[in-house]
C-alpha cells in the first residue's frame, strides 16, 4: 500500500524522500501473494495466476444443508477470515501433499460426486461416479444417476457405501492447524464453496505448505486447473468464493 505525504516546506524534502522510500519498501513487502508463491509441483498451478474458469453457479450445490454438525473449535464461521496464527498453532510438518488423482466431474452438477469418489479412490476403492451418485441417493446400481446437486451429507452416504468412514460434516471452514492435522494423517478434506456470483461447488483439499500458510486443492470442474494453491486465508474468503462447509476426518 502506498502512502502520499504532502510537501509542506522545501526544507523537509530529505525527510519526504525517506518516507517515500519507506512506503515503496512497504509496498514491496505487501505485494500480491501470487508473486511470492512457492514453486508448485508438476501438476499444481496457482488459481490466482490462471484464474477460475468454471462458469459461476453452474456446478451448484445447496447453500445451507440442515444436517451439518455444530462446528467444533477447529472450525471457523462461514463468511469470516482466519486471524494470524499464534506461536503454538503449528505442530505439523513444513509441507505435505497427498498424491490424490483428482477426477473431473462427468456431469455439470456432479462436483460433489467427483470429489467424493476421488477421496474413495484415495482409500483404494474403485467405483464410477455414477455408482457413487446412486449410492449417495440410495438408488439402484443398475440405473443411470440423475445430474442432481447434493450436499456433503450425501457425500457421506456415498463414502459409507464404499466402506470408507464418512467423517464429520460441519458448517464452516477448517482452521489451518486442523487442516494440517488431517493432511498429516493422510486424510483429504472435501469442501463446499459458495461462488460470489451465486451457486456452489466442491473441492478436495490435499496439502499445505507452512512457508506461506498455503493450501492445495483439487477442482473437479472439467475446464478448471485440476490442482491449485493459494494462502489459507485467501481460500477461506476471497472475491471469487468463500468456504462454507467441510467434510473432514474421512477414513478416521
Amino acid at each position: 500500500m502506498r502512502h502520499r505525504h504532502p510537501r509542506t516546506h522545501r526544507t523537509r524534502r530529505p525527510a519526504l524522500l525517506a518516507a517515500t522510500a519507506a512506503a515503496a519498501a512497504l509496498a514491496a513487502l505487501t505485494a500480491p501473494m501470487a508473486s511470492a508463491a512457492p514453486v508448485p509441483g508438476p501438476s499444481a498451478v496457482s488459481w490466482q495466476q490462471a484464474g477460475p474458469t468454471a462458469p459461476l453457479g453452474t456446478a451448484g450445490t445447496p447453500m445451507a444443508p440442515s444436517h451439518a454438525q455444530t462446528a467444533p473449535s477447529e472450525v471457523g464461521v462461514p463468511g469470516t477470515r482466519p486471524g494470524p496464527a499464534g506461536p503454538g498453532d503449528v505442530s505439523a510438518l513444513a509441507t505435505k501433499r497427498l498424491n490424490i488423482t483428482m477426477q473431473a466431474q462427468q456431469k455439470t452438477n456432479w462436483c460433489w460426486a467427483a470429489a467424493g469418489n476421488t477421496i474413495a479412490a484415495w482409500y483404494g476403492r474403485s467405483y464410477s461416479q455414477n455408482q457413487f451418485c446412486n449410492a449417495a441417493f440410495g438408488r439402484s446400481q443398475n440405473s443411470t444417476c440423475p445430474n442432481s446437486q447434493a450436499t456433503l451429507g450425501d457425500v457421506q452416504t456415498g463414502l459409507r457405501w464404499t466402506g470408507v468412514s464418512p467423517g464429520s460434516y460441519v458448517n464452516g471452514w477448517l482452521r489451518y492447524p486442523a487442516l494440517q492435522t488431517e493432511i498429516n494423517a493422510d486424510r483429504p478434506v472435501e469442501t463446499r464453496i459458495q461462488w460470489s456470483a451465486g451457486g456452489g461447488h466442491m473441492h478436495v483439499l490435499y496439502g499445505y505448505d507452512d512457508s506461506g500458510s498455503w493450501v492445495y486443492w483439487g477442482d473437479p470442474w472439467p475446464s478448471s486447473n485440476r490442482y491449485s494453491w493459494a494462502s489459507h486465508s485467501w481460500y477461506v474468503n476471497n472475491n471469487t468464493f468463500s468456504w462454507t462447509h467441510s467434510l473432514y476426518r474421512i477414513g478416521a
